[in-house]
């Protein structure tokens, strides 16, 4: 077996490729762990804790089984974990971690679809299951809410992030049938293509899907989804269906059922991302109860990533740059902090940007975030040119 070493991951003993640790990259073979990943395994931990009531737990590309193992001996109430991977030296190291931590899992040889279709029974269902893969999550998306029972919860992770925020667009739609748009919010439209990816698939099989939650961190992107299983669920999540319009001259956006195809502010045309998810993304007290496992627990990496979703449900699916409203306008860039506060002053809720470096949130127009970035920039004596000046 390729060299190990013991490390401690949250409050878990693992062993884990050397090779892993000491390497800028971490080598795929003979087995694959990615230290980078640990607030991907702590958020998991933690979200698992908030809707669990325990059960079972599937982590159906395992490998060497950081995020089940963790999963089985840091939850305050048991889960029954089974990891499956095709890789049998992968398993043994995942049960080698097992053992160190005196757990009793089950450990599966076999390609992940394989085994999540054979769990398609009722009875045979899992309260969680996890798909974690190389690239893109959709090839498991069908056997992934499947093998999931009514009301559990599918996570799922996705590292093709260039494909999703809109460097290959071609990629991106015909792998989820949907267009994006390389924007200053390209993160969050990210996760709503992926979102209505598992929305259409689920939906062929009259499955619904509730977002529960969502973070964009470092290369990869994840969603949480409570599963709904009937076909007026999934007629439900199909209305969440929509697309994300942007005009290009004047900034302006919006939401709708259908792709907008004239500005409503100036009447040039707009580019449109989707058909994408245009609900909600998260479940308030989901999220709110994952935080609190987080804090308890120590994870800082996950409860800093968990507290940035607190009061998203109250916004939009997009965001504005203060950096590129100033542009417009033709101003010295101004303070983002400023401009929030401004826009809360005249009684507009707004929020960070949390799935990006920056931008915010509001529910404010285009409009009057650009007045508030027009008040901030003259009550600091800025130079400023005519509100309505529009970049060149």
């Amino acid at each position: 077996m390729s060299s190990l070493r013991r490390i401690v991951e949250g409050r878990t003993t693992l062993f884990v490729p050397t090779a892993s640790l000491t390497r800028s990259e971490p080598p795929t073979t003979p087995f694959f762990f990615n230290p980078a990943a640990s607030i991907n395994r702590d958020i998991s931990v933690a979200m698992t804790e908030a809707v669990s009531g325990g059960g079972t737990f599937c982590d159906s590309l395992a490998g060497v089984g950081a995020r089940g193992v963790r999963v089985a001996n840091e939850l305050s109430r048991r889960m029954n974990v089974t990891m499956v991977d095709f890789n049998p030296s992968a398993l043994r190291v995942a049960e080698r971690s097992a053992r160190a931590n005196s757990l009793r899992c089950d450990f599966v040889k076999s390609e992940a679809n394989t085994y999540l279709f054979s769990r398609f029974g009722r009875d045979s269902k899992f309260d969680f299951v996890d798909i974690d893969p190389f690239g893109t999550p959709v090839p498991y998306i069908q056997g992934a809410f499947g093998a999931a029972a009514d009301g559990g919860v599918v996570s799922l992770t996705s590292t093709d992030t260039a494909v999703l925020c809109g460097v290959y667009p071609e990629v991106c739609r015909r792998r989820y049938s949907s267009l994006p748009l390389k924007n200053e919010f390209k993160h969050e439209t990210a996760l709503r293509i992926l979102l209505n990816a598992c929305r259409r698939i689920a939906g062929m099989n009259d499955i619904g899907i509730e977002p529960i939650a969502a973070h964009s961190t470092r290369h990869y992107l994840r969603v949480y989804a409570r599963v709904r299983v009937g076909a007026a669920q999934a007629d439900r999540s199909r209305a969440q269906e929509g697309f994300i319009s942007s005009c290009e001259k004047c900034g302006e956006r919006g939401s709708s059922s259908l792709p907008m195809v004239r500005c409503d502010g100036c009447g040039a045309g707009t580019l449109s991302a989707g058909p994408l998810w245009i609900g909600p993304l998260t479940d308030p007290r989901v999220v709110g109860a994952a935080l609190n496992v987080s804090r308890r627990s120590n994870l800082g990496g996950g409860a800093k990533a968990l507290d940035a979703l607190l009061g998203l449900e109250y916004f939009p699916p997009f965001s504005y740059s203060v950096e590129r409203i100033s542009s417009a306008l033709r101003v010295p860039g101004v303070s983002q902090s400023e401009v929030m506060r401004r826009l809360a002053s005249n009684g507009y809720r707004v929020m960070k940007q949390p799935f990006e470096k920056t931008g915010l949130k509001t529910e404010a127009t285009y409009g009057a975030v650009a007045e508030a970035v027009s008040a901030v920039s003259r009550d600091a004596g800025l130079e400023k040119a005519p509100l309505h000046a529009r970049p060149t």
